[in-house]
């Protein structure tokens, strides 16, 4: 009777183990797989991007890339778009802009010149019959911008936004962040295909 509870109690011991193990490798695998696909996204992403950037210089165009990625770092958008939060805009032509579009350009205005920034569309008037300026405004603040922003410094229009990628990019950065979400996974599963490799050796070399 004894020896029945010792050997029951090592059966679950080994489920246990089992289940643990089957759990870890399913979330390593899981992970790897998303890094993938994110890769391969990215991947395309930049193969149209520089495809793009590559014609247009053998026209002489002298336009803005295809796509741009962002990380919004004031408030001036919340709650629509918020600290550490992702942006990818679409460059657009000023004729294919409209009132209530986000976009995102480069400041002329004398207190920040040149700085990236991303808010809305409340206005918008047509030079001639090819060139805009357009009023802008941040979601969260009470005035308008105080300079009107030409079509020829629109990066383009916000397309989609993915939430608090800002704060995976700062943990990432970290030696910590690097080893629990890269490192370590891959470890987890070069180690787990090793002893199914094994494994499967000595059952090849037994039969």
């Amino acid at each position: 009777m004894e020896r029945l509870i010792r050997y029951n109690n090592a059966q679950l011991h080994y489920s246990a183990l089992y289940k643990a193990k089957f759990f870890s490798h399913f979330i390593a695998k899981s992970f790897l797989l998303a890094v993938f696909l994110f890769l391969s996204v990215l991947f395309l992403f930049f193969a149209v991007y520089f495809i793009d950037l590559f014609y247009n210089l053998q026209q002489g165009n002298a336009k803005t890339p295809l796509f741009g990625f962002y990380v919004i770092v004031s408030p001036s958008m919340v709650p629509t778009i918020n600290v550490n939060d992702a942006i990818v805009v679409h460059r657009q032509e000023g004729s294919e802009i409209d009132v209530g579009d986000i976009i995102t350009f480069s400041s002329t205005d004398s207190s920040y010149p040149g700085l990236t920034v991303t808010h809305r569309v409340v206005k918008k008037d047509s030079v001639d019959s090819n060139s805009y300026v357009f009023r802008t405004k941040g979601d969260n603040n009470f005035s308008e911008d105080p300079s009107l922003v030409k079509d020829e410094n629109i990066y383009g229009k916000v397309i989609f936004k993915i939430p608090n990628v800002g704060y995976v990019r700062q943990f990432l950065s970290t030696g910590i962040g690097f080893v629990l979400l890269v490192v370590f996974p891959c470890v987890v599963i070069i180690l787990s295909e090793i002893r199914r490799i094994i494994r499967l050796t000595k059952l090849k070399t037994s039969s």
